[in-house]
């Protein structure tokens, strides 16, 4: 180089001449490595969509799942990069899975990024469905979310093995439930025997020692009292005239194979618009706040309970299963500002396989009475999270604003808890749609929030076997 040339110069002269050997690729790189093999794939992780065509088909029925693959590459948002270089290429394969038996798989092979895949004919019962991505030449392997696909008997009204339910209505309580089973209802929970047929309890209405059983009888206790050292407390194929509490702690108890009536002798209304007679518990004003199940740790199993404003109360960790709740027939005085549901949540409850109702149809005589849903959860008193609500029967109750709610009640006092409305989980549910087709008033879901952590809404239909959809 001439020496008259700057030193600056010389410089950039020297960086150009060595640019093109720095960049130049090395031996088995990327840039020379065969046609379609990507040194970067497992960062191309693609997305899968799958829908489920209908979520519930018959015996005699091959469900069809849509399948749709998408790339989070930014190179491959631009229209048509699916279609292009192999991406949109691949095998597929549905994984379906039962509560029995081994874990199905069927193929398919994308065209352009799609896929419909029909499963072969199923037994009745409910069903969890997967699709896998297997990956190509560009793209990893990937898997979609879990959806729930429900198969009912060939006649479609939900038989399926089922034939020894006390009710042929399907989706109804002592009817088919969808699943090879039936719905609570009043012939299969409760006592083995009529109350004529079994003695009268003499005990104390005050659980105070632990692990006291009452089997077989008539208690008449119109609060049976849980106490502190009444850990472990049993009633078992009875029959309650009363409700039960908790005091002094949190005690564990256990309801099953019983009958709760939590009615009450209530005088005349005021206006004289009511006759003297047994209504449901649900009055602060004659003192019948003390209604139906209530506490934390407690179990209730194949009970029917009837006659209450609220059936069941869970304050923390409970378990309801094959249970029917229903018979809600509030005093209605204008001094009652009774607000009814047949299960009211807090924390830890789960709720599974029961068919509960929040009946009562008036008269409406002031603006608190009445029914608010089958099912509610309020952040009054704490934040409402960690239920799980499977696989119930919703009975339709027109009169109720809607059948269920999901906890994000606004402006109640907990609702700006972070923790509110969190790992709620509703999951194979039926609501039934009733004569406004709506199951409540306005719907059958408020206040479910799918955007927080740990909530799940799927499976969840009409019984019609069309979707219910979340609504906040």
């Amino acid at each position: 180089m001439s020496p008259n040339i700057p030193s600056r110069r010389r410089a950039l002269n020297v960086l150009a001449l060595l640019l093109p050997l720095v960049l130049a690729p090395l031996p088995g790189s990327a840039q020379n490595a065969p046609p379609g093999a990507d040194s970067h794939r497992s960062s191309r992780t693609p997305t899968v969509y799958m829908k489920l065509v209908k979520q519930q088909v018959t015996a005699k029925q091959r469900a069809r799942v849509k399948i749709a693959l998408g790339t989070r590459s930014a190179r491959s948002h631009a229209p048509g990069a699916l279609q292009r270089a192999a991406l949109g290429s691949g095998k597929v394969a549905v994984v379906v899975v039962g509560k029995k038996g081994k874990p199905r798989t069927i193929g398919g092979t994308l065209v352009k990024g799609k896929d419909v895949v029909r499963l072969p004919k199923l037994r009745p019962g409910i069903y969890k469905v997967r699709a896998r991505f297997l990956g190509n030449q560009l793209l990893g392997r990937a898997k979609s979310k879990i959806r729930t696909l429900r198969v009912v008997g060939a006649g479609g009204g939900g038989g399926g093995g089922a034939a020894g339910c006390a009710s042929s209505t399907p989706y109804s309580p002592d009817g088919p439930d969808g699943s090879g089973g039936c719905f609570p209802g009043t012939a299969n929970t409760g006592p083995t025997k009529a109350a004529t047929a079994m003695a009268t309890y003499s005990g104390s209405c005050t659980i105070s020692t632990p692990n006291v059983v009452i089997d077989s009888k008539v208690v008449n206790c119109r609060t049976l009292n849980i106490t502190s050292g009444g850990s472990g407390f049993v009633l078992r194929n009875s029959y309650l005239n009363g409700s039960i509490v908790q005091s002094g702690g949190a005690a564990p108890y256990t309801v099953q194979d019983s009958f709760i009536d939590s009615g009450v002798q209530f005088p005349a209304c005021s206006d004289g618009s009511c006759p003297a007679g047994k209504y449901a518990c649900g009055d602060l004003g004659n003192t019948t706040s003390d209604c139906g199940v209530n506490g934390s740790n407690f179990t209730i199993l194949r009970t029917e309970i009837i006659n209450t404003n609220r059936a069941a109360y869970c304050e923390r960790n409970c378990l309801i299963q094959d249970s029917y709740f229903h018979g809600t027939n509030l005093w209605p005085d204008p001094s009652n500002g009774a607000h009814a549901s047949s299960v009211r949540m807090e924390q830890g409850l789960t709720l599974r396989h029961s068919s509960i109702h929040c009946s009562f149809t008036g008269p409406f005589t002031n603006g608190d009475i009445g029914c608010s849903a089958d099912l509610t959860g309020y952040p009054d008193f704490t934040a409402i999270k960690n239920n799980t609500i499977d696989a119930n029967l919703f009975v339709a109750s027109p009169r109720s604003g809607f059948c269920a709610y999901g906890g994000a009640t606004p402006d109640k006092p907990y609702s700006g808890d972070p923790t509110n409305a969190t790992n709620q989980k509703f999951t194979n549910n039926v609501f039934q749609r009733g004569a406004n087709r709506k199951c409540g008033s306005y719907g059958p879901v408020t206040n479910f929030d799918k955007s927080r952590s740990g909530n799940a809404w799927s499976g969840n239909i009409w019984d019609d076997g069309t979707a219910v959809a979340a609504s906040n």
